[in-house]
């Protein structure tokens, strides 16, 4: 498979119907104007291989107003809309730099850290550029950015849009597939998104991609996506009211919770640090939404007064505790590869957020269980005596 750092060089296009979609709407760009000090006897050729070469060394910053400024150019002569940019002394570009400039500005933004200005730049090189190479893998490098950014339904029609075309490699094809499927799950409909895992699944057997070792980031996406799944499926089973048969129920719905946290591991073998956090945190919130639920659970009839209902309760919680202990545990697993990495994105304020939370709640399970007059022992015959009471 070629490269996404392939484009950088001076690649042919290569003819390729695609039907194109519109661009979504922009948001407001918010970028620190970056002066280039102009280089009179500098032709675009030569502009376009000095950003080429800043952004080898890593410079994005530097490289990405000089892409713009070809790009816009380009845009110019072509009559095309220009991509937003804060340079405006450019002459007419060669047509086959407009692509390749613009493409490079969303890779030159994307590694500067601004995100959006990079979903803008492979937005609009999707709309310009359908055709070929470029315009392909635009709507790839915009389907991560979506997904990254969380813009659900952005992302769903960039998945159409990718698998309707027909130039599209097998791994290629894998991405747009998980891209779908993870669109569709976090719209609400896990079971047209597991058609989408399937037909995902079928190209890593094929491939046998991460075979006894790391996950390319393709199939990271997948086992993410089968996580979400079976997350949403699992968390269909509740307790309130009380199922007819209660420990039938839970070990339904600790089974899917089991099912769940084995795709999310799955996708964290592919040592990417976004991915990792997405899946660090749902396995944190899985164990976190059981003992909630679990915890919601009224006392049994039996339980007719006072010191009864606080028995239950009492016991309950300790039953239960380890919920919240694994919850933690992932929580702060989660944060570590935040610190660790540099990742910066929501997932990880997420689990600060809910790593604060688990904490409090076990502070105050802490305290509710020191204020009852049991000790542990006794709270776990007073459960074992109420669940016995009220068996079938």
């Amino acid at each position: 498979m070629k490269t996404w750092w392939a484009v950088i060089g001076g690649t042919a296009l290569v003819g390729c119907a695609a039907k194109p979609v519109p661009t979504p709407a922009h948001p407001v760009i918010e970028a620190t104007p970056i002066v280039i000090t102009p280089h009179d006897d500098e032709t675009l050729e030569q502009a376009f291989e000095r950003a080429r070469a800043l952004l080898i060394e890593g410079k994005g910053a530097e490289a990405a107003p000089i892409f713009d400024r070809i790009a816009q150019a380009a845009a110019a002569a072509d009559g095309a809309k220009p991509a937003p940019s804060n340079i405006t002394d450019a002459k007419p570009a060669p047509n086959h730099l407009a692509p390749l400039a613009l493409f490079n500005a969303g890779i030159a933004w994307e590694l500067a850290g601004n995100r959006s200005v990079a979903l803008s730049r492979f937005a609009s090189g999707v709309e310009r550029f359908s055709q070929g190479d470029v315009g392909k893998w635009s709507a790839l490098r915009a389907a991560r950015l979506q997904a990254y950014l969380e813009r659900w339904s952005e992302l769903s029609a960039m998945a159409d849009l990718l698998l309707a075309r027909g130039d599209l490699l097998e791994v290629e094809r894998l991405e747009a597939y998980g891209a779908k499927a993870l669109a569709v799950v976090e719209s609400g409909d896990p079971e047209s998104a597991q058609r989408f895992v399937n037909k995902g699944r079928d190209i890593v057997d094929a491939l046998r991609l991460g075979e006894g070792g790391k996950l390319p980031l393709e199939v990271a996406q997948i086992h993410f996506a089968l996580g979400e799944v079976r997350k949403v499926r699992s968390e269909t089973v509740t307790f309130v009211p009380m199922p007819g048969n209660f420990a039938a129920a839970l070990e339904t719905r600790c089974q899917g919770l089991l099912d769940a946290q084995s795709a999310y591991s799955d996708a964290m073998r592919s040592y990417d640090a976004h991915w990792a956090a997405m899946s660090g945190y749902r396995i944190g919130q899985l164990y976190e939404k059981l003992y909630r639920d679990v915890l919601s659970i009224p006392p049994p009839r039996a339980a007719t007064t006072t010191e009864k209902k606080r028995l239950f309760e009492g016991a309950m919680r300790l039953r239960y505790r380890v919920l919240l202990e694994k919850g933690l545990k992932m929580m702060e697993h989660t944060v570590m590869v935040g610190d660790r990495t540099g990742e910066a994105s929501s997932w990880i304020e997420r689990a600060r957020a809910a790593k604060r939370e688990i904490e409090k709640a076990l502070e105050q399970q802490k305290e509710l269980l020191a204020k009852l007059p049991y000790g542990e022992k006794e709270l776990q015959r007073a459960l074992e005596d109420l669940a016995a009471k009220t068996a079938p």
